[in-house]
């Protein structure tokens, strides 16, 4: 069996001005999507992601057209390990990070795809089965809104059965959102329990070691969950003085790309878990490296997965395959991307994703249907907010 030919195929998801949502990263107005497909010679297909499409999608196309396409024509899908090395050797001179690694995450998934249909098996048993059969799940949203709206939306997650509510903050001066949180928490109790993204790789102006250490003390009694990525990705030396200065946990990774960006959070306790994510960080093959050497420091997994129903399928099977992946993010934000390409509907019952049974390599499958419902709009995904420091 031979790589016949490799395509992208972009979709997307317009929000109309209701849908729409703000976070510190700016205001998202599109949902997009960019998938590799990639063909056999014996006409089998695979489907991949690549991650944090919202930005480049038609670069990526390029990219996958000009450079991977030529690497990949002619080899055997069976041979993921040989393909990850060569895919990454003759790309690291020009991007060894970024959206190369986005690219070769898409490609890697696509080939699992490949060889759990050819072998008539889910992707799950290639990675040495499953070791769960469900996972604890937490809601992601909390986009930016009034706090009222907020505390109704953490409540419906409560009456849902999630154990964690996840919201957003990030503004160059933290403090009334730190103040928002900690009235939350009074509402909410222990209800539910707080998890709190930063995103500072998104924002015009990331924190500084001092005001995330601001941040996380005063949240240090509100029994937060995490904090995550509150100092800029390569503020390594930030993450390590953090993690020892706050009783909170430290998290991060969704920006961070293969095992050897991993390695200096997770040797030097950076943090307290690792996000690593199918779609970004690799593909699946590195993010079970990465997961493998996180367990040698004794340090669990939440993968980060925030993308269409191919990244989240990647996702679920990576974490039910890994004994130190310990709870799948679940999108709260509309994505009709996300459960379109699904052969089988994501079960949520009681607090946890159950994994569906009976998949042959990821489970999902694109129709051209989906394809014509979701046309590609070239349009910008996210508006960044304006570059005006406030000091």
């Amino acid at each position: 069996m031979k790589i016949e030919r490799i395509e992208t195929i972009l979709m997307s998801y317009r929000y109309s001005q209701s849908e729409a949502w703000k976070w510190s990263g700016g205001a998202t107005l599109q949902r997009n999507c960019v998938l590799v497909r990639i063909t056999t010679d014996t006409g089998l297909t695979g489907l991949g992601e690549v991650g944090e499409s919202a930005y480049l999608p038609r670069s990526i196309e390029k990219i996958v057209q000009e450079r991977f396409e030529p690497m990949l024509v002619g080899e055997d899908p069976m041979d993921i390990e040989k393909i990850w090395q060569k895919l990454y050797i003759q790309s690291c001179h020009y991007a060894r990070k970024g959206v190369v690694s986005t690219i070769m995450s898409g490609v890697d998934i696509a080939l699992y795809d490949i060889v759990g249909k050819y072998l008539k098996v889910p992707v799950s048993t290639l990675l040495g089965g499953q070791y769960r059969k469900k996972i604890r799940a937490y809601a992601s949203g909390g986009m930016y809104k009034d706090e009222e709206d907020l505390f109704s939306e953490a409540a419906s997650y409560v009456d849902s059965g999630y154990f964690g509510f996840k919201m957003r903050i990030g503004a160059q001066d933290p403090m009334p959102e730190v103040e928002m949180i900690r009235r939350l928490h009074a509402r909410i109790g222990n209800r539910i329990q707080l998890l709190v993204d930063a995103g500072q790789c998104y924002t015009n102006f990331p924190w500084s070691y001092t005001t995330a250490l601001k941040v996380c003390k005063a949240l240090e009694d509100c029994n937060l969950f995490w904090m995550e990525e509150p100092l800029h990705p390569d503020d390594v030396e930030g993450f390590v003085r953090l993690s020892r200065a706050t009783t909170v946990p430290i998290v991060a990774g969704e920006n961070e790309f293969t095992r050897y960006g991993f390695a200096p959070l997770i040797s030097r306790r950076g943090v307290s878990m690792v996000q690593p994510d199918v779609t970004r960080s690799g593909g699946i093959s590195e993010c079970k490296k990465i997961a493998s050497y996180a367990s040698v420091h004794h340090m669990d997994c939440a993968p980060h997965i925030f993308g269409s129903g191919v990244g989240f399928m990647a996702n679920l099977h990576f974490i039910v395959s890994t004994p130190n992946a310990i709870v799948v993010e679940h999108d709260q934000t509309l994505n009709p991307l996300r459960e379109s390409p699904l052969l089988c509907s994501i079960e949520y019952k009681d607090g946890y994703i159950h994994m569906p049974e009976g998949l042959v390599g990821l489970g999902v499958e694109l129709s051209e249907d989906v394809i014509r419902a979701y046309p590609y709009i070239d349009e910008d995904a996210v508006r960044k907010p304006d570059f005006i420091p406030l000091w």
